[in-house]
């Protein structure tokens, strides 16, 4: 009897394989879809202005052939104006107000995840999206606008952290690489739905319908959310080993008693001193372990500056003004299609963040990125001679180029080298500087353009093409290789 017992607990310590670890079933597909609708909002708030900008702020006035006065619209009877009267500079602050709530969702994003769960922070943005949506639809004035910008600012910024760590804590083995690109895709396939759904939607009566999508869009993912299972990992990091377990089985199949084996291993990772879900630092801006020390710490200089460098150059470049502005740009020589154009850019964007994200990882970063920046600084300076002599196809095709090498190297390269350069224990303060730099960048770009734009023409591209060289200089003499050398952050050479 005794033998037999014996034998009985040496197989329940046995870690036996199991069937599931390592598929990617239904429930898990399911997830991983409805987490990454968040991005798909990000995206689609990120561009949602674009093409209805002119005739949402009054500069342009288009009527479709079978319209008929706007106070016998539906919309014109409930008291919706038909346009909302702003300049160029604010226009520029109601695009750029998006990034200030970006960066505060961002910043406590992380702690309020670990905190409360991934699935409940997740529902609570998507109410978040849904309200300033709603707010953003119902605008009749300059304030209002503002109001509702800012508040889905706040929920997309939170949803890009959390999205990444739940599907990083629900992916099989061997899948988090080919998963952890879905934030960018869907980012992308965001702003490719915006101007889908702008085609037939952007004129004087009814451009409203192009900002009521992204409500549409936050309420499928709110109701979507609720059959999905909270992170097995979070359950299991906050002593809910029963509920990890049921978890896990649900999302990878198999029996309860396999999901069981695979817990007993991740308990083990736990005692061993390693941390199941991604370590948080505390909130405040000058406590211990903090943004402050961090910004203040010499050790890791090197390291810092190649982050700020990469994550505000990347901006810098000019993609935003496409994504942002890009309708108004062609529809300066071409105003009949200029949407269509715009609609065809974001779509080969998508194909080429698709391939890129399938391939990024086999080539050794610096050359790619460097290649890249190159790329755009000579794509950026043929745009603006085009603009600037009325090059009408020049400046097609070369909007394509400029997207495209982007989005080759610019777009996920920075984000990669800056988690490949810092130290385990700077990596979360690390990224979370390096996401406020990209906010940061962001804003300047949305705020600015349309006021110098208007002042310089085709030459602001030029200012993007000399950042862009710029940058290029920078990478080739201070950034390291970090995947073929295996460089780590104190191997970065930059002079103080």
């Amino acid at each position: 009897m005794n033998r037999m017992l014996s034998s009985a607990s040496l197989l329940s310590n046995v870690n036996i394989p199991r069937k599931n670890e390592n598929k990617l079933t239904k429930a898990l597909f399911y997830a991983i879809i409805v987490a990454s609708i968040g991005s798909i909002q990000f995206g689609y708030h990120l561009s949602e202005l674009n093409a209805p900008q002119q005739v949402l702020s009054c500069s342009e006035f288009n009527i479709p052939s079978e319209g008929y006065p706007y106070d016998r619209t539906w919309l014109g009877k409930r008291g919706y104006k038909q346009c909302i009267p702003l300049n160029d500079e604010q226009i520029g602050i109601v695009t750029s107000v998006f990034c200030i709530g970006g960066i505060l969702g961002s910043y406590f994003a992380a702690s309020l995840a670990n905190i409360y769960g991934r699935k409940f922070s997740s529902l609570m943005n998507c109410t978040l999206n849904i309200i300033g949506s709603l707010i953003i639809f119902n605008s009749n004035s300059y304030r209002s606008l503002i109001i509702g910008r800012i508040l889905v600012g706040i929920s997309c910024g939170a949803l890009i952290v959390i999205i990444p760590l739940f599907i990083k804590e629900v992916a099989p083995s061997g899948w988090e690489g080919l998963l952890g690109t879905m934030t960018q895709i869907c980012i992308r396939l965001g702003v490719l739905l915006t101007q889908g759904v702008a085609l037939p939607l952007t004129d004087s009566y009814r451009w409203r319908w192009i900002l009521f999508g992204s409500f549409l869009l936050a309420v499928l993912n709110l109701s979507m959310w609720f059959k999905v299972d909270e992170s097995p990992k979070w359950l299991l990091a906050h002593g809910r080993v029963i509920d990890a377990k049921s978890s896990l089985c649900n999302l990878r199949g198999g029996t309860f008693e396999e999901a069981a084996q695979e817990i007993q291993k991740w308990q083990q990772q736990i005692e061993s001193g390693d941390s199941l879900i991604e370590p948080t630092t505390t909130n405040s801006i000058s406590g211990s372990n903090s943004l402050w020390k961090y910004l203040r710490d010499e050790s890791n200089f090197k390291a810092r500056h190649v982050i700020t460098i990469l994550l505000f150059g990347q901006q810098f470049c000019g993609i935003n003004s496409i994504v942002l502005y890009g309708t108004k740009i062609i529809s300066q020589l071409y105003p009949q299609n200029a949407i269509k154009i715009n609609f065809s850019i974001s779509l080969v964007n998508v194909l080429v963040t698709i391939l890129v994200s399938l391939l990024i990882y086999s080539f050794p970063r610096k050359p790619l990125l460097m290649t890249s920046t190159i790329s755009v600084s000579i794509a950026a300076f043929i745009m603006g001679m085009a603009m600037n002599y009325n090059k009408m196809n020049l400046l097609i095709v070369f909007s394509f180029i400029y997207m495209g090498v982007f989005t080759m190297g610019l777009n996920l390269l920075p984000f990669i080298i800056m988690r490949e350069i810092s130290s385990p224990q700077d990596m979360v303060l690390a990224q979370r500087y390096g996401t406020i730099c990209n906010w940061v960048g962001t804003f300047i770009v949305a705020y600015t353009f349309p006021i110098i734009h208007d002042i310089l023409s085709g030459y602001v591209f030029v200012i993007f093409a000399v950042t862009a060289a710029s940058m290029s200089v920078y990478i080739w003499k201070r950034v390291p290789e970090t995947k073929k050398h295996g460089a780590h952050y104190n191997d970065i050479r930059v002079s103080h």
